[in-house]
């Protein structure tokens, strides 16, 4: 969409980078997930720029360290882990990554910025020796301004990132460990578009007309004012540009920012809806002097959703048809391929699935771009706590909430509402502002719950409340908020000021008391936010038009909340296993939201492993994977697989939930299936191979072609 190449405009990036330089674009933006180095344990004076790291392990990220264990293939489990059953007996500890770049011709003047979509956790980043950032929540995504520190033009800079999830237990279930989301460098003009500051709105919409509202701010960090105007250019699902728009110029003082305001008219809008998500592009540049200097991508959508006694989606009444999802890929942990997120969210899908409840942190940008593509609603959770402990988990949330941030916190200015100001702002406010200026943009994110049976007194919970509805609606008035409530009956919440503050009334398992308080929520309107695989639920959802839907307990089994049940290292609490393979309540579900009738096979045959791979061309991005999947006759027979050609193994897996590494390549079959995960390491054919013992070997072969993995669009896979 529009924009010259960062070469032109902006610099690029050296040779030496370790990454992938995103063309088109007036700002430089560098993918920075390859050339890592990875230390498990810590590693005195590993923060230095000049330590010795040519012994460490390579690797690319997002990298879940956890999940391998410090030592693949090594079995990760054990009983004895502090993560306790909780955290699926995984480790926990110290680790570092180390990874060296260049600035190339990226222009001495420009500003630097290195942005992760999500570390876990307690992260403390350095450039070139010098100390950057900490920032303790591994859940959400943040960027740190490093020009001071970084050295420009062909000279190395050393960029080190210390994880510590020493603290344990830290989480009710698998958490993860490392830099396990996407990372870049950008580069930018002083003058430039701020951090999460473009935010798009599109207020009453119709198939005939729509506007486009966008605000956005520009920060000028230079030491000369500067004359600054917006250009803003949208683009409609084909790709077609409409015409600019381009606002008055406003005189900005360094050190300063300046808001701008504007609307784009959109004749016949394609709008988005869970049928057809249509997605729009805005391009924002930034004028100064005649030239673009800076330039801010926005994906979006065009649609009205409404809570007012039900939701309505573009004025049609809509339920939520949902499921509660944590964040592990299994094999995977929580580093997974875009390609293994779009697998899972297709294999609800066709159960009839609509929605997702982000269970209970936020998501990552990956997945709600999926989400957004495929038409899917997602109830957007922030946290599991907030000032106490559920259980011993010292290392949990709570530990920080409270706690005042650390400068710089990685995240946009806390907005000043409610008695909330930026100086002084507690590590829970800079993470709420952070998580919602981020995901506001996302069509697909319906509501936002601002955390999960939290366990606090009435008097604690009524003010964080207060200031996080009002910071809420100051951030993002187009959204309503809510809460998944814990026993709100019994703890005072129905005629409280909870009931005055939460726009949708949110409930876990008691559907008689949200029936009774939702009709004094602002909206009247109610949604059973957790509740039972059971579908009868479902009838009361159906014959009360201002219940907006559930999410059941659970969409897909998960790692963690296992406590005292080992050698067992998760719960089979999902209407899926972790490889998706249905169980009968799937079916039921299946049934009830009349979503089309499909059938499931194992595939399994007598004398022979039979060898499926779910995608037969592959790319060579990260992001993207394909699951082999070999069907044996015995039901938990030891599967061994092996790749030729230009690809690799990621991991072996099955649905089992009985400690059993993921590395190696060899697996213990579970229901007759076992799984491979393969990534192309180049273009070519790629042969895999299985095993097993009195068995015909099966193989299957995968084409590899050069290039990026594109996410897709409505029903998938």
């Amino acid at each position: 969409m529009g924009g010259t190449t960062a070469g032109a405009a902006g610099g690029n990036a050296g040779s030496g980078a370790g990454g992938t330089l995103e063309t088109g674009r007036v700002r430089t933006i560098l993918h920075f997930d390859g050339g890592w180095a990875f230390h498990y344990g810590d590693a005195s004076g590993a923060d230095g720029a000049a330590f010795a790291d040519s012994g460490w392990r390579q690797l690319s990220v997002p990298h879940d360290w956890a999940i391998e264990g410090p030592n693949p293939p090594d079995n990760p489990f054990s009983s004895s882990a502090a993560t306790t059953g909780r955290g699926g007996y995984l480790p926990s500890g110290v680790a570092w990554y180390r990874k060296h770049f260049t600035l190339g011709d990226v222009p001495a003047e420009n500003k630097v910025f290195i942005e992760f979509d999500g570390v876990m956790g307690n992260s403390t980043v350095y450039v070139n020796g010098q100390k950057i950032g900490n920032h303790p929540f591994g859940y959400v995504s943040f960027r740190y301004d490093i020009s001071a520190a970084v050295k420009f033009g062909a000279m190395d800079n050393v960029i080190a990132v210390k994880t510590d999830t020493t603290t344990q237990p830290a989480s009710r279930y698998y958490a993860g460990a490392g830099i396990y989301r996407h990372v870049r460098l950008i580069a930018t003009s002083t003058v430039h578009v701020e951090q999460y500051a473009t935010f798009v709105t599109t207020p009453a919409p119709t198939t005939t007309s729509a506007t486009v509202h966008v605000t956005t701010t520009v920060s000028n960090a230079g030491s000369a004012s500067a004359s600054a105007s917006i250009e803003g250019v949208v683009s409609d699902p084909s790709g077609t540009a409409l015409a600019p728009v381009t606002t008055a110029a406003q005189n900005i003082a360094p050190g300063s920012s300046a808001d701008f305001t504007f609307d784009v008219a959109v004749d016949k809008p394609k709008l988005w809806d869970l049928a057809n998500p249509n997605m729009y592009g805005l391009l924002t540049k930034v004028n100064v002097g005649g030239a673009v200097v800076d330039d801010d991508v926005t994906s979006f959508g065009i649609r009205e959703l409404k809570f007012d006694g039900g939701m309505t989606l573009n004025g049609k009444s809509v339920k939520f048809q949902g499921v509660c999802l944590h964040q592990d890929y299994h094999a995977l942990g929580l580093a997974a391929p875009q390609r293994a997120m779009q697998r899972r969210l297709a294999q609800l899908k066709s159960y009839g699935v609509n929605a997702v409840r982000t269970a209970h942190d936020p998501p990552s940008p990956d997945f709600l771009e999926l989400t957004d593509r495929m038409g899917m609603l997602v109830l957007d959770e922030f946290t599991d706590v907030w000032v106490s402990h559920k259980y011993s988990d010292v290392g949990d949330y709570s530990a920080y909430f409270n706690k005042a941030a650390t400068a710089p916190t990685g995240m946009p200015l806390v907005p000043e509402v409610a008695g909330v100001t930026n100086a002084g702002a507690t590590w829970w406010q800079v993470d709420f502002t952070g998580w919602i200026t981020r995901d506001r943009n996302h069509p697909s994110v319906a509501l936002y719950s601002v955390g999960n049976e939290i366990r606090d007194s009435l008097s604690t919970r009524t003010p964080i409340l207060t200031k996080m509805v009002a910071m809420s609606h100051a951030l993002d008035p187009s959204r309503s908020d809510t809460q998944a409530l814990f026993q709100p009956d019994t703890n005072g919440d129905i005629g409280s000021a909870t009931n005055d503050l939460l726009d949708v009334w949110g409930d876990n398992y008691h559907v008689d008391s949200a029936l009774t308080a939702m009709v004094n929520a602002p909206t009247k309107s109610g949604l059973l936010t957790e509740i039972g695989t059971e579908t009868s639920t479902w009838a009361t959802v159906k014959s009360n038009a201002a219940l907006t839907g559930l999410f059941m307990w659970t969409g897909v089994d998960y790692l963690g909340e296992a406590d005292a049940a080992w050698p067992t290292v998760g719960s089979t609490a999902g209407i899926l296993d972790e490889m998706g393979t249905p169980k009968s309540l799937a079916f039921s579900w299946q049934s009830t939201w009349s979503a089309p009738k499909t059938t499931f096979s194992t595939g399994a045959t007598a004398g022979k492993v039979v060898l499926t791979a779910d995608h037969s061309t592959i790319t060579t991005d990260w992001n993207d994977v394909a699951y082999v999947r070999a069907a044996v006759p015995d039901a938990t027979a030891a599967v061994t697989f092996e790749v030729d050609g230009p690809g690799t193994l990621v991991a072996v897996d099955s649905a089992s939930m009985t400690q059993e590494t993921f590395r190696g390549n060899t697996r213990n079959a579970s229901g007759n299936l076992a799984y491979a995960v393969v990534r192309a390491t180049g273009p070519g054919s790629i042969t895999v191979t299985a095993q097993s013992p009195g068995l015909s070997d099966g193989s299957v072969a995968v084409e590899a072609t050069a290039g990026s993995f594109v996410p897709c669009s409505g029903t998938c896979d």
